[in-house]
């Protein structure tokens, strides 16, 4: 089955849309563990810090499988 240059430009909107939408996503999502950091009130600025280094340690550790999961696949 042959792919004609229509539909493969279809096919390409239709990806990039999806993963514009996934990208909204995760955006909003560490949008909302920053928002949620700054909302909280803190004695000091190292009870903030703390407070940064976890959500930084999370985004790492999601990145890390992420790669993990795209090497897996590949």
């Amino acid at each position: 089955m042959e792919i004609n240059e229509k539909m493969m430009r279809e096919l390409r909107k239709r990806f990039d849309v999806e993963m514009n939408r996934k990208e909204i996503e995760i955006v909003d999502h560490w949008k909302n563990e920053i928002e949620a950091v700054y909302r909280k009130k803190y004695d000091n600025l190292a009870a903030v810090q703390v407070e940064m280094k976890r959500v930084i340690e999370r985004m790492v550790n999601r990145v890390s499988i992420l790669k993990k999961m795209v090497r897996e696949e590949s």
